[in-house]
């Protein structure tokens, strides 16, 4: 890495579903705004979950601040192109005559990838986004890409495009993407993985795509939902020898052993799983505790945000 997560404009976070990405996109996004980064967070087409965390509704394709110096935003096809459309040819009438017609429907329905690169176009356009004065709208653009084998088509989709169309306003469009996607001045990638057997399989290709195929500057490995270790050899063999002793007559002493060694058990499952992420995917790791709560909300992404402060900032 040339320089700390906090001097970063452009942050990818990946990973296979269901390993958490929203939620470390949130917890950064949090100790962002804390930083005093004007952050948002950028959803691509999908079920918001960036805002509910903070106790907010969906906040759609307007960026809704969700936090202090915090925003979301849901970007979505349909209103990217408009306003992308609207922002090179100006006038609405034109945008309706150009890309409203039934030719030209037909025309972006049969290009492959083109509600992906208007997508990817979106969050490009949120980090070079100026104000009046020429200052940038977002200090940080914090986009949870699709997971692990839709995020990589999407993330590679620029140098495929320019493979094949090297010249004209499109390429020139799609070549700034790329350029931002590579740039270790603005851009870091963070994976995110739990300790378990697929995940860790997903987590090790991705990172072998990042490094070979997307050459997107990496940051680091988050890994979610460790369970704490709870005992050394001595602690062990009291457990092991309060089971023997207990007589099952007291009902909740029978079940405080069982789930302390459903815990254990659980805890050196995973350290396998540790051991073999560390060996296999060359970056920086944070282990993110699991979060032993009923309910998951702001409580839980401020603890995990202070969990990522300690070692990326």
């Amino acid at each position: 890495m040339s320089s700390g997560f906090l001097d970063k404009r452009f942050i990818i976070v990946a990973g296979k579903g269901g390993v958490g990405k929203s939620t470390m996109c949130a917890a950064l996004g949090l100790l962002a705004a804390r930083a005093g980064k004007r952050t948002i967070i950028a959803e691509l087409n999908t079920r918001e979950k960036a805002p509910h965390f903070f106790g907010k509704p969906d906040s759609g394709y307007d960026a809704q601040e969700i936090w202090e110096n915090l925003y979301s935003i849901n970007i979505q096809p349909e209103p990217a192109l408009h306003e992308y459309g609207l922002m090179k040819l100006k006038f609405e009438r034109v945008f309706k005559l150009v890309f409203e017609n039934e030719a030209m429907q037909r025309l972006l329905r049969m290009v492959p990838g083109m509600n992906e690169l208007i997508l990817l176009g979106k969050a490009f356009n949120l980090e070079r986004e100026r104000t009046r004065r020429g200052d940038p709208v977002w200090d940080m653009v914090i986009v949870d890409a699709p997971a692990t084998g839709h995020g990589v088509s999407l993330l590679r989709l620029p140098q495929v495009i320019l493979e094949v169309s090297k010249t004209g306003p499109m390429a020139d469009e799609v070549r700034a993407m790329r350029d931002l996607l590579m740039d270790p001045a603005r851009t870091m990638l963070n994976l995110v993985s739990l300790p378990e057997e697929m995940p860790v399989k997903e987590t090790i290709m991705l990172s072998e795509q990042v490094e070979k195929i997307l050459r997107i500057p990496k940051g680091y490995l988050m890994i979610n939902g460790v369970f704490p270790e709870l005992a050394g050899d001595e602690e062990r063999q009291w457990l092991a020898a309060l089971e023997a002793a207990s007589d099952g007559t007291d009902p909740r002493t029978a079940r405080a052993i069982d789930c302390l060694g459903a815990m254990i058990a659980r805890r050196d499952l995973q350290q396998g799983y540790l051991d073999e992420l560390r060996a296999r995917v060359a970056l920086p790791d944070i282990e993110i505790p699991f979060i032993f709560q009923r309910e998951f909300g702001l409580d839980a992404i401020d603890a995990i945000s202070r969990q990522l402060a300690a070692v990326m900032t």
